[in-house]
């Protein structure tokens, strides 16, 4: 008996650093109010084409001449909703518990439609009260033996999202360059 306690008290020790180790990793979050992006591990609930060119008139009446001119914009890109729910937030809050979205793909159906849980990045606009995708980043991702949800790689959250801040993102002009 007087063994067995020493090892239980060793085995107790060993298992609660384990378990610290991987509620670190898996709490990784960033806040940033001055950049617009909102970063955040989502499930799919539905990915819905519409047709952008809808409603692509506006009218003005020239002022000097009087004349009407109608003004006609056309997208080069296919347009979707999204529904997701939002699984954690990764960079900025998204203050719900599911998001929608407008995602725009030059090349037919957005990528990240084709799995169930992403990491992705959104924009909002202030002036549509809308959220975009930003075009073409995402990270597909899973939840590992242990929990955690990682790349297809084995990549940490952190790590997916700090390459995409430091490619893509600094890039666009979302974050600055560091």
């Amino acid at each position: 008996m007087n063994r067995i306690l020493p090892i239980l008290g060793v085995l107790i020790i060993l298992i609660s650093c384990k378990s610290t180790k991987v509620s670190q990793e898996s709490e990784f979050k960033m806040s940033n109010d001055s950049v617009n992006l909102y970063a955040f591990i989502g499930e799919k609930i539905s990915v819905i084409e519409f047709d952008p060119n809808e409603n692509n008139k506006r009218m003005e009446i020239d002022s000097i001449t009087g004349d009407t001119l109608i003004f006609k914009s056309y997208v080069m890109d296919n347009g979707f909703k999204n529904k997701y729910k939002v699984i954690k937030n990764v960079h900025n809050e998204l203050k719900t518990d599911t998001i929608e979205f407008e995602a725009y793909d030059h090349y037919g159906r957005p990528a990240f439609e084709n799995y169930k849980n992403v990491l992705l990045y959104l924009s909002y606009n202030k002036e549509k009260n809308k959220y975009y995708h930003q075009k073409y980043i995402f990270d597909p991702i899973e939840k590992d033996k242990n929990g955690n949800w990682k790349g297809l790689k084995g990549e940490s959250v952190e790590k997916l999202f700090t390459e995409q801040k430091n490619g893509y993102l600094s890039a666009r002009g979302v974050f600055d360059s560091e």
